[in-house]
């Protein structure tokens, strides 16, 4: 136990109550092993209950996701003003957009001496170039530079984002930090032996820029040449909805599989796991959590994406948007089942020497205290 960390308060500023489920108990867990106190502030209260069963006190706030209303924001800071007075942490981290600026700003005005945030891919703001795009680019920019002012770090999950930030004038260099990703756990996403040479998955929301069409396309390609294969995917409705899928769906080109709260029987269920994603990323968890268990990936030449691959050694890299190059990458993995094993087995030693999230959370730990 490291004693820098003893009855230290601690408050995690997020985005939604699931995010805190799906990326932070990690973080928690690990920060109360080293005897501080954890508590939480995050959008809506679907979680609350299994937030709480970790022994964290959790605060919810109210605003609309993806709004920008200047008084909607004026009303969320505020909110995070009231909860860290009464909290007083002694050191607040915040995540995503919103906590970034806002929270950061109520840590600030609320006297806390050490603030921490963390950037976990550009998103939106910085990938789309259309006029309103770019104005709230401009408004966003402006907010960011004032915000990290009081930020003592930033953590980055990518080189291409950290460089980013800093060539906008958005944080300083000696800021910034960049670490590879939250981590995965290694004992949760074990490694297992491919039982299906010819089965091939892809997680994510129906997102046009995680490459969903492509990998529809590309499985219906490489059907024609081995009908035997198998191309699963899983993800709720975004900007691309079932019925934009189901003409790949009634010929048999994907399985349609829905969502799941455990995605390990599927990935224990594939030979190699597959996120053509054209959207700069931060460090994509699904593609580390198929790597921890053993199976080799196919992504994207992309922001993040490029993070976790080496070509040719635990997986392949593909440019973006190119279906025909994401097709032949598949037909070789069906043709060479004894050299995708090998490149699973590098994948779960990548995932162990880079990504272990133990390690990650003491990375993160002693930038905290020092």
């Amino acid at each position: 136990m490291n004693n820098g960390m003893q009855n230290k308060k601690i408050l995690l500023i997020c985005g939604s109550s699931q995010t805190v489920v799906n990326f932070r108990i990690g973080l928690i867990k690990a920060l109360q092993n080293e005897g501080a106190y954890v508590s939480v502030i995050a959008l809506g209260d679907d979680f609350k209950a299994e937030i709480e069963e970790k022994g964290v006190m959790y605060y919810s706030v109210c605003s609309q996701n993806r709004s920008l209303n200047p008084l909607g924001m004026k009303k969320l800071q505020k909110q995070y003003v009231a909860i860290i007075k009464d909290e007083k942490p002694d050191i607040v981290f915040t995540f995503m957009l919103k906590p970034n600026i806002f929270g950061v700003r109520a840590a600030k005005k609320a006297g806390v001496k050490k603030i921490f945030s963390m950037v976990e891919g550009a998103g939106d703001v910085f990938i789309n170039n259309g006029l309103k795009w770019r104005i709230i680019r401009s408004v966003v920019c402006k907010m960011y530079r004032k915000s990290f002012k009081s930020s003592n770090k930033v953590y980055f999950l990518n080189n291409d984002d950290k460089a980013e930030f800093v060539s906008r004038k958005l944080v300083k260099e000696e800021q910034s930090i960049v670490i590879p990703g939250i981590g995965v756990d290694l004992d949760y996403f074990e490694y297992k032996p491919i039982k299906n040479h010819r089965t091939f998955l892809m997680i994510a929301r129906m997102l046009k820029t995680k490459g969903v069409m492509e990998f529809c396309k590309a499985a219906r390609i490489v059907k024609q040449k081995y009908p035997d294969a198998v191309f699963n995917y899983l993800g709720a409705e975004g900007d691309i909805k079932i019925s934009d899928i189901q003409e790949f769906i009634d010929d048999g080109s994907i399985n349609y599989l829905g969502t799941t709260k455990d995605v390990r029987h599927y990935l224990e269920d594939c030979s190699v796991y597959v996120l053509p994603s054209s959207y700069r990323e931060g460090l994509p968890m699904s593609i580390m959590e198929a790597e921890s268990t053993g199976r080799a990936v196919i992504t994207s030449n992309n922001v993040g994406c490029r993070e976790t691959v080496i070509d040719g050694y635990n997986g392949f890299m593909i440019e973006k948007k190119d279906v025909q190059s994401l097709a032949k990458k598949i037909l070789w993995c069906i043709e060479h089942p004894e050299e995708v094993e090998k490149m699973g087995k590098n994948a779960c030693i990548f995932t162990e020497t880079r990504f272990d999230a133990k390690e990650i959370n003491r990375l993160i730990i002693n930038f905290l205290i020092s």
